[in-house]
């Protein structure tokens, strides 16, 4: 009888067990994934300590089903895409605790994901055809707020930091000609622009701004602005332009004023200086090399630039990575590649390397491999 009742005991507790797990993937309101969550209670998880004594759990990924890394999703959760049963998954991997839950998933192939800087929305950019590109603006619960379909072999985006309604597309052709979009999520209304420079940016909620080279790349342009609800354009008096970037109302700046040093400056958008530091300059021969911004806000950014000058070939991993704030740039960490950054929402971690295989802890500098193939 003893016996009977332990059993029927352990019985009642599996189903327990099974209806809790049941429940936290119907919190999600987003249906039944394909496969379980990973749930480091089932299973062990492996896990680094870093310099702070901070646990941080490594993922595990499989490389028959793994797609690519995509960002963060906040200061402990990456977000990656991965393929299960023919269909496409964002999913979030938790440094901290080691789960992984599904935040959206889509038939179609993804090529893209971009979180926008409220934390409230992410760009999938899909494509299932050569000359067609799908980009969805979805909610954070996996709703599709807004369905762009356009017809391009390449496609640029830039997204409004402080409107996450107004998106801006280059859309390229097999010739390498291009189209310039406007997309305003309040109207659902695409529109035409026209510019020069395929590569503009938004400045503040309305502007955009773009590059007008000289002859040459190495030669350097001005910074022309387009208000896009007037048509008014001005040009900014900053000459020998050769890199910008910007975020929300404030515009960075790299120009070649002397032969042998970038000048950066980061202004209000009307141009005002704020700030302004040397770096050494890097060229591939052909045109100025300046890896891509990592903003924090608008007083603050990561950025990579060169111990030395040079040819970029010829400063394989003698870049450093700095922080900017307050109006002083100060060196986080030495001996990294000049490839691209993809930083946390308050900026306290950032993902490195090729396949963002590395976490680097910004407060200690230290280099951290997150993610293992399993073979």
């Amino acid at each position: 009888m003893k016996r009977l009742i332990i059993l029927l005991l352990l019985v009642l507790i599996a189903l327990t067990g099974c209806t809790t797990k049941k429940e936290k993937v119907e919190q999600q309101g987003l249906g039944k994934p394909s496969e379980p969550i990973n749930d480091p209670i089932d299973e062990p998880i492996e896990e680094i300590v870093d310099e702070n004594n901070n646990s941080l759990r490594i993922f595990k990924a499989d490389p028959s089903s793994f797609h690519f890394v995509a960002d963060w999703l906040t200061d402990s959760e990456i977000l990656y895409v991965e393929m299960r049963n023919g269909v496409y998954q964002v999913k979030s991997f938790n440094l901290k605790t080691g789960e992984s839950n599904l935040v959206y998933e889509d038939e179609s192939f993804i090529t893209d994901i971009i979180v926008h800087p409220s934390l409230d929305y992410l760009l999938v950019h899909t494509s299932d055809q050569s000359d067609l590109a799908v980009v969805k603006v979805v909610s954070m619960d996996g709703v599709v707020q807004h369905q762009v379909e356009i017809t391009s072999t390449e496609l640029a985006i830039e997204w409004n930091d402080l409107d996450p309604e107004k998106i801006l597309f280059t859309a390229f052709h097999e010739d390498w000609s291009f189209d310039l979009f406007v997309f305003n999520g309040h109207t659902e209304g695409l529109s035409v622009i026209e510019m020069d420079d395929p590569f503009p940016k938004w400045i503040d909620d309305n502007r955009i701004a773009n590059m007008l080279f000289s002859e040459h790349p190495l030669d350097g342009g001005e910074v022309q602005i387009l208000n896009s609800a007037t048509g008014e354009t001005e040009t900014l008096t900053a000459g020998n332009v050769i890199y910008f970037d910007t975020y929300e109302n404030k515009l960075l700046i790299v120009q070649s004023l002397e032969s042998d040093n970038f000048t950066y400056s980061l202004r209000d958008g009307d141009g005002t200086m704020l700030a302004n530091w040397i770096m050494p300059p890097v060229s591939n021969y052909s045109e100025w090399v300046v890896p891509e911004v990592e903003w924090i806000n608008g007083e603050s950014f990561l950025y990579k630039a060169a111990s030395k000058s040079g040819q970029l070939d010829e400063l394989s991993s003698q870049f450093n990575l700095y922080l900017q704030e307050v109006g002083n740039s100060k060196i986080i960490i030495e001996g990294l590649d000049a490839d691209s950054l993809a930083c946390s929402p308050t900026g306290k971690r950032c993902l490195n390397g090729y396949t963002f295989e590395e976490v680097i802890d910004v407060e200690s500098g230290e280099r951290l491999n997150w993610i293992e193939f399993d073979k």
